[in-house]
């Protein structure tokens, strides 16, 4: 297991640091767990909503690449939020697999976030590969979703798509709401362990994949007001997917309650693991009820 240190993690940067443009408004969210996000960005978060800070440090915090199976790149334009050059970009090695994980010599305190939480995370490519975004929690308990068109095969385990963004080189953003790791037995009874990974990835074992990401934390997101959007979407829905007909915004799947569910940034969701009920699909400004059974 490789340590990368900020000084390698410079390889991946370029040298400039003038903002273009800030796709998150922090003022909507609160209780940020911060993992990776630049420093301009985090300094706009109230420090009152900082609940933990566990982005890289060399000191109780670490970005490790396991048995060197990525190579890190050099990132060249603005990241999510417009900082140029600071964001993280790999290439997998010629080793078979690959992987690496935000974790650390001391333990990370993940106790109070609950299924109401999310995941964010921002990643671009050109690449079609599946990705895999795992988190620890205490015990050995680990959870796993796959990030892709088709699914991700681990060994003996194949994880079914989640989600998905546009290979188009452009930034997407990914929220996972932490109720789909809690489904999967993901639990935080304690304290995540020293060592064990707070957020981890992996990314198959094809020489040359890339991944490229940025803006990894866990918070909780304003109230979703589900009932305030204007009219229906066209969806069509099979017993494994929906799909929204002439998409151009993520498709959104809420409760009937207004907790999201699931975020796709393609025109199809999966839907298979879906427990059975009512659910409003979102799209933009649209939305449309649905009963999953």
């Amino acid at each position: 297991m490789r340590k990368l240190t900020f000084s390698l993690m410079l390889l991946a940067m370029s040298a400039f640091a003038t903002s273009a443009f800030a796709q998150d408004d922090f003022t909507k969210g609160s209780n940020y767990y911060l993992i990776y996000l630049d420093d301009v960005s985090a300094a706009k978060i109230p420090a009152a909503n900082v609940v933990k800070d566990y982005r890289v440090d060399d000191t109780n915090y670490f970005l490790y690449v396991w048995s060197s199976t990525y190579t890190a790149l050099t990132a060249s334009g603005p990241n999510w939020n417009g900082e140029v050059g600071t964001f993280l970009s790999f290439s997998v090695n010629s080793v078979g697999w690959s992987g690496f994980g935000f974790s650390g010599p001391i333990s990370k305190d993940m106790t109070a976030v609950t299924s109401d939480y999310t995941l964010h995370i921002a990643m671009k490519g050109s690449n079609t590969a599946s990705h895999i975004i795992g988190m620890d929690g205490p015990g050995g308990l680990t959870a796993r979703v796959c990030i892709g068109a088709s699914a991700f095969v681990d060994g003996t385990t194949t994880y079914q798509p989640y989600t998905n963004f546009t290979r188009d080189n452009k930034w997407h953003l990914i929220e996972i709401p932490m109720s789909a790791f809690f489904n999967l037995g993901l639990r935080y009874p304690a304290a995540v362990p020293a060592n064990a990974n707070v957020v981890y990835f992996l990314s198959g074992g094809t020489s040359g994949t890339t991944i490229n990401m940025d803006a990894i934390f866990v918070y909780k997101k304003g109230t979703t007001a589900v009932n305030s959007v204007k009219s229906d979407l066209d969806v069509i829905q099979t017993g494994k997917t929906i799909s929204v007909v002439g998409a151009t915004q993520p498709i959104e799947l809420y409760s009937i309650t207004g907790a999201k569910v699931r975020v796709s940034n393609e025109a199809i969701m999966g839907i298979e693991d879906i427990q059975k009920g009512i659910y409003i699909v979102r799209s933009g400004s649209l939305n449309k009820k649905i009963e999953i059974k």
